[in-house]
């Protein structure tokens, strides 16, 4: 096996997030050029991205990275100065870089074409200053005037001693890839010969590789200057090393200090001794200061697999407790009701740790859409502002991971569809900048998402006459009940396809996907004023409360999150409309589904129950025979043959052992309203 094989998952997770990062702030440096510290960072992370590919052999991405560095250094050095072009160059290196990610990941092997990108990038430093990215000189922020008090006392004592003090400032090489064993190699040889007073950045930094290129430290050693350089340029991957000696004449005394010594306060033997002291007290603060950090900052990386393999476990443990309380409920056996109820406790509080662990914030999908309503902006030629708020609400990471698909849908449908052209705009009296909306907040079990723009919005009319065209009736229906038949299989008013949207995977693919995840989604919109969808997903996906019903012989699970209410009806009540059923609820006719229809199984009662469901602002009956109670249910993904069958979300394994299986209330409920409208 190859040796850099245990580090490939490693690589990954690091590169989608060094990746992500440069893409946040090439974005924030276009909109703010004059801010050193984006560049900076957009440096460092390129560098640290080019560093990895190396380390792991990625021949391509070493190069790509590494052209890109050269323009960047551009802007750093100030020899260029920003520009949209050269952004959006950089943006299309970012999207390579990304496809090689994935290939990689998949074990793809691909030869890439980037020669393309790499003369466009050269292009552009072979344009600025003959090519020639300047390098800036390596300076000494560790000047004499910035030497602590005791830092003095030590090299007073030390040049009365024989012994030398130096400023050291040393500069690894661009493709040194690892830092921190390079600057431990030049500290150690270094200690071997004196005392390292201080250094810049911290000792904890220098051994995490946490700095650039360049380090500085203040050396005591009996050795010459030649001496000290001649160390240090034997060690490999230095490219340029400064010494300046300290001058015992030029080192800054304060009042206290020289009051200090005349008293006589503090007897010095020797450097080393000097150094030891101070070490000490280093030690002290950096003990305090990892105490600190590890008050601030807890958090490790777990491998997803071993995540699910928890969640597995916990599952198990919720299934055999059921199964514990339906015997001691069965046998009557009170003895073990203590330990019982200990048993449930301990389980819930587990339970609800490792869903808490298998939270995760929405930012991890919503941060990829500010680039791309960037790169919608220029190809519609529009002017989009996107705002994003809630992106800290947290969903489990099963429905985070799944979320991306519809909302990349519905974000590239608002800028095409939805926003005007500036011209537009200005002549309904809007402000030539169109906003679209991205927000989510959590309302109790569920997370709410909203995608609002204040577009066009969509014509009621135009959908009915593209509903006739496909044969829909819509007599009746209100401009609500209209516009959301854009949720229907194959339903578009688009006339002319575009690069963008239009394509035929059309609204019904995104509420199939919402409805998947045990959620839900409508539209709202007014003409001119704008379009807003709303996804109400839950929280989680592997352990949820359930209604236990019956249907002819069988058992079957509904999520209870989206049940409104149960109604125990008479035949006689369900009425006839058209080719359709439905019942009056709060004067309003709700569709009636009959599940054992649905499901092609026989139905053995008159007296029925209606169970409520609703989905978005609409409602919905679904008809089942009879009701067993409410119960918490793990849900197991269905494999096979039943994975393709949409009446199911998965199974579960009930207290007394039997497998259960969960409807999927979403997809019954759009299958029923499909029958209903055509």
């Amino acid at each position: 096996m190859d040796d850099t094989s245990k580090y490939r998952d490693l690589f990954f997770e690091e590169t989608d997030e060094y990746l992500q990062t440069l893409n946040d702030c090439l974005l924030q440096l276009e909109r703010n050029p004059q801010e050193k510290s984006i560049l900076d960072e957009i440096f460092r992370a390129a560098h640290t991205l080019k560093g990895m590919a190396a380390t792991m052999g990625y021949k391509t991405m070493t190069e790509l990275t590494h052209s890109m560095e050269n323009v960047l250094e551009l802007f750093r050095s100030g020899v260029s100065s920003i520009n949209t072009d050269i952004i959006s160059l950089i943006f299309s290196c970012l999207d390579k870089l990304s496809e090689i990610v994935e290939d990689l990941r998949i074990e793809k092997e691909v030869e890439y074409n980037i020669q393309d990108l790499l003369k466009k990038l050269d292009n552009v430093v072979n344009g600025n200053s003959n090519s020639v990215v300047v390098e800036k000189e390596i300076t000494f922020s560790v000047s004499n005037d910035e030497i602590s008090d005791t830092d003095s006392r030590v090299i007073r004592s030390a040049n009365e001693k024989s012994y030398n003090a130096f400023n050291l400032a040393i500069r690894l090489s661009k493709t040194c890839l690892l830092k921190g064993a390079r600057s431990y190699l030049v500290v150690n040889k270094l200690e071997q010969q004196g005392d390292i007073l201080q250094s810049d950045p911290s000792a904890e930094k220098l051994e995490e590789g946490d700095f650039d290129d360049v380090f500085k430290l203040i050396y005591l050693t009996k050795l010459q200057e030649e001496d000290v350089k001649e160390i240090i340029e034997d060690i490999a991957e230095i490219e340029a090393v400064i010494i300046e000696k300290v001058e015992q004449d030029e080192i800054a005394i304060t009042e206290a200090l020289v009051e200090e010594v005349v008293q006589g306060k503090e007897e010095v033997s020797s450097p080393s001794e000097l150094s030891q002291n101070k070490a000490n007290k280093k030690e002290g603060s950096k003990k305090e200061e990892k105490g600190n950090v590890h008050q601030i900052n807890q958090s490790i990386r777990v491998d997803l697999t071993r995540l699910d393999s928890f969640m597995n476990l916990v599952s198990e443990l919720v299934i055999y407790r059921t199964r514990l309380e339906d015997l001691s409920n069965q046998y009557k056996t009170t003895e073990i009701n203590e330990p019982l109820e200990h048993v449930a406790r301990i389980t819930s509080e587990l339970q609800d740790l490792v869903l808490k662990i298998r939270m995760q914030p929405v930012n991890v999908v919503f941060n990829r859409f500010p680039r791309m309503i960037r790169d919608l902006s220029q190809e519609l030629d529009k002017e989009i502002e996107l705002i994003i708020e809630g992106e800290e609400t947290e969903l489990d990471r099963t429905v985070v991971s799944e979320l991306g698909e519809p909302l990349v849908h519905l974000m590239r449908n608002a800028a095409d569809h939805g926003i005007e052209s500036a011209g537009e705009r200005l002549a309904f009296g809007k402000s030539k900048v169109g906003k679209i909306k991205l927000s989510a907040y959590q309302e109790g079990n569920k997370v709410v998402i909203n995608v609002s723009d204040d577009g066009k919005g969509i014509n009621p009319e135009v959908i009915r006459e593209s509903a006739n065209r496909k044969g829909i009736n819509t007599r009746g229906l209100g401009e609500r009940d209209l516009v959301q038949l854009i949720f229907n299989q194959g339903f578009s008013t688009v006339k002319n396809v575009t690069n963008v949207s239009g394509r035929g995977v059309g609204m019904d693919v995104v509420k199939q996907k919402i409805s998947s995840l045990g959620g839900s989604i409508e539209v709202n919109s007014e003409v001119d004023k704008g379009t807003t969808f709303v996804i109400k997903l839950p929280l989680t996906l592997s352990i949820i409360q359930a209604l236990m019903v019956t249907v002819g012989q069988e058992t079957f699970a509904l999520p209870l999150g989206i049940i409104e209410k149960v109604v125990k009806v008479q035949q006689e009540e369900i009425i006839k409309s058209h080719s359709n059923e439905v019942y009056m609820y709060r004067e309003k006719a709700i569709p009636v589904i009959r599940v054992n229809e649905k499901l092609c199984v026989e139905s053995t009662r008159d007296n029925m129950h209606i169970i409520l469901i609703l989905l978005g602002e609409q409602h919905y009956g679904l008809l089942v025979d009879d009701l067993i109670g409410q119960q918490e249910i793990v849900i197991k993904k269905l494999s096979g043959v039943l994975s393709d069958m949409r009446e199911y979300l998965g199974a579960t394994i009930l207290g007394n052992g039997d497998i259960t299986l969960i409807l999927d209330v979403g997809n019954l409920c759009n299958e029923g309203a499909g029958g209903k409208l055509e």
